[in-house]
């Protein structure tokens, strides 16, 4: 189709060729006036070049956008891009299944202007703007790449201004100045960072290595400008994972990489603040996701060669600053969790960065931090939905245990009296705590408490299912004195309204006879991915689970896929027993995940593409790769026959393309 061959040429700067494509569009045509506003535009582009040098010789700068339910602002937020003095631009806006019909408004601008493109994800991906801005970032076609948030807007040189300083210094990053504007009384404001500003010199080049006050700005990347080889050569992106603030590791990434960074003294974008759904509005344990990133900072600081010492203590620093998190919390125990959490992030950090000067109230805040709650073997995370009639035996079955322990509740939006016998419950049991969101599933459920576990090894459990304490007091054990990343253990099976138990599954009793026989950890690891992805077959060390970012996948079905083989991917000691922890409930008369067989049977994909990019970053995806490819196989045959009889060409379709970009993965990856 010639105006689509227009658009691809127009996108890469090729105006002539675009209009001669274009200009192939007939009269008759439903798209021929289309055409010819792509043909003005065009036109335009080519006049508009300054004298002596076409636009089209300008660096590409891609603009990514990510976008979720933000239809009111969306409008301002594009034209503010569409309408830069700086043309040579693609626009490339990434919605992350939003429900809130702005996908009208970005059908529009798309076939307006041929600059604009649009990257649709198929459902809501975890966190916040992370994943999606990875996905533009990794679409870009740029020399540079810019961040504009959908409910903002830039100002109308922004990015000529940014470009212009990249070139002129060939800078690796570009920082300029922002404004906050509330969404209410449209009042404007300096950015609360402004005081930094003093002590950066602007207009030349620069490195947090000797300028550690860098890291002190605003983490926000829509005020940046970055160039697109500096990011790939030194792979950074954001980190991915159910968790918001996503864009602290980001600057931490760019600025421990970056030789040449330049400061902008211009007000480069404008902030919307205090609209209804914005992060800072989240339930405030939510906020403990500050913890992940520091730790996630940390870690990637710890894995450098060569790391400056003002980059070392600037890291403390922004750790003891983080007490605002603390300060958001109103109930205790919340604020001991986390105050414990920083404290373990320290012990974990100081090992391979050791401080020089930190500031003169961090080792009394830390020793504080230590002591506000108890060292723990175990934690246990509890999803709960509906389960009033269940969830005490649960509790009364962990509640014999006799090693250092806590229990985390999260009621994913009960419409019966979950809430109200959970927090009887943590009434008489001190080391039990609720927390509560709106229903979004087990998987995100048990997400929203993995910043808050702090007991040396971490156990994800059903609420209505219930444990032998004494074996598993054993499992911890045997897990501490074989330094285990992983431990599995076996499982029973109790069909509730039958009132029958039988022993684990035949298939994972075959697994465990091959991880017995194991050699290596190699072996064991290889046999261990052909368990059922059950979550409560393991306990993970929790310092695995941080440092890796695991998690539970986005999904209602099948969320469990991501936990199971990123968990044994990452794990560098895997150890087992084959004693029976839990007993895991099947129900036939009530709601169960597994019974499900609707139309959210389609999610087995999401699931598994997001299972697959977590597992290519790891050397042992090669070992697992046969594996996964036999499991996805299956997964999918299974759930074909799950699927509304109105879905099938489409499942059909998507099972193909699935299998045909894990065949891709594997001819990349030597299979």
């Amino acid at each position: 189709m010639s105006i689509k061959t227009g658009n691809e040429k127009f996108k890469v700067g090729l105006y002539r060729e675009a209009i001669e494509e274009y200009g192939k569009i007939g009269s008759a045509h439903p798209l021929y006036q289309q055409a010819g506003f792509n043909i003005k535009h065009a036109e335009r582009m080519l006049r508009e070049s300054p004298q002596g040098m076409a636009l089209v010789r300008s660096p590409l700068l891609s603009v990514v956008m990510p976008v979720f339910n933000v239809g009111p602002f969306l409008d301002a937020s594009i034209l503010s891009v569409l309408h830069q003095t700086y043309k040579h631009i693609e626009l490339i806006i990434v919605d992350d299944a939003s429900t809130d019909g702005g996908g009208d408004i970005l059908r529009m601008y798309e076939q307006l202007d041929s600059r604009v493109r649009v990257i649709r994800l198929p459902y809501n991906t975890l966190g916040g703007a992370g994943i999606p801005s990875n996905v533009g970032i990794n679409a870009a076609k740029g020399e540079y790449i810019a961040f504009v948030d959908s409910d903002d807007f830039v100002s109308r040189d922004a990015f000529e201004a940014l470009v212009r300083e990249a070139e002129r210094n060939r800078a690796d990053l570009v920082i300029g100045d922002f404004n906050n504007f509330d969404q209410q009384s449209r009042e404007l404001s300096p950015a609360y960072d402004a005081e930094h500003w003093e002590k950066i010199p602007t207009g030349e080049v620069i490195s947090a290595h000797d300028l550690p006050d860098l890291y002190r700005l605003s983490p926000v990347p829509w005020r940046k400008l970055y160039r697109t080889q500096f990011l790939n050569k030194h792979a950074i992106r954001y980190p991915e994972g159910d968790y918001f603030f996503e864009d602290n590791p980001l600057h931490w990434a760019a600025l421990a990489a970056a030789e040449r960074v330049v400061m902008l003294n211009k007000v480069i974008a404008y902030h919307r603040m205090a609209r209804e759904g914005q992060t800072m509005n989240s339930s405030a344990y939510k906020v403990a996701a500050i913890c992940s990133h520091a730790n996630t900072i940390g870690m990637s600081l710890s894995g450098k060669k060569q790391v400056s010492q003002l980059t070392i203590d600037e890291f403390y620093d922004y750790v003891f600053r983080q007490s605002w998190v603390v300060d958001k919390q109103v109930d205790a125990s919340v604020k001991a969790l986390i105050e414990k959490r920083f404290s373990n992030i320290y012990r974990k950090c100081v090992k391979g960065l050791p401080p020089k000067h930190l500031c003169a109230d961090f080792r009394k805040k830390f020793e504080n931090y230590k002591a506000a709650y108890p060292d723990l073997d175990l934690t246990i995370v509890i999803p709960a939905y509906n389960c009033a009639d269940m969830i005490a035996q649960t509790i009364e079955s962990l509640d014999k245990l006799k090693i250092p322990h806590n229990i985390l509740v999260i009621d994913d939006g009960s419409t019966d009296d979950t809430v109200k016998v959970a927090k009887a419950l943590a009434a008489k049991v001190n080391n039990l705590h609720v927390f509560e969101q709106g229903n979004r599933g087990a998987g995100r459920a048990r997400n929203a408490l993995v910043p808050l576990c702090t007991g040396q090894y971490t156990y994800f459990l059903d609420a209505d299912d219930v444990i032998d304490s004494t074996v598993l007091e054993e499992a911890v054990g045997l897990a501490r004195r074989g330094d285990n990343d992983l431990f599995l253990f076996g499982y029973k099976i109790e069909f509730f309204e039958d009132k029958k138990r039988r022993d684990m599954f035949d298939s994972d009793k075959k697994v465990f006879a091959e991880i017995k026989a194991a050699k290596d950890v190699d072996q064991r690891r290889t046999a261990a991915s052909k368990l059922i992805n059950y979550p409560w077959n393991r306990i993970i060390r929790t310092d695995l689970l941080h440092d890796e970012n695991i998690f539970f996948g986005p999904t209602v079905v099948h969320n469990d896929i991501p936990f199971h083989w990123h968990s044994i991917a990452s794990a560098k000691k895997i150890g087992f027993m084959e004693k029976d922890v839990c007993v895991h409930r099947k129900f036939s008369e009530r709601a169960q995940i597994t019974n499900i067989n609707d139309a959210r049977r389609m999610m087995v994909f999401e699931a598994l593409r997001y299972t697959q990019e977590r597992l290519v970053a790891y050397p042992s995806y090669k070992l697992m790769a046969q594996s996964w490819r036999d499991f996805a196989t299956h997964l999918i045959g299974w759930a074909k026959d799950r699927v509304p009889q109105e879905l099938e060409g489409a499942y059909k379709e998507q099972a193909a393309a699935f299998m045909n970009k894990l065949q891709g993965v594997e001819l990349a990856n030597g299979k």
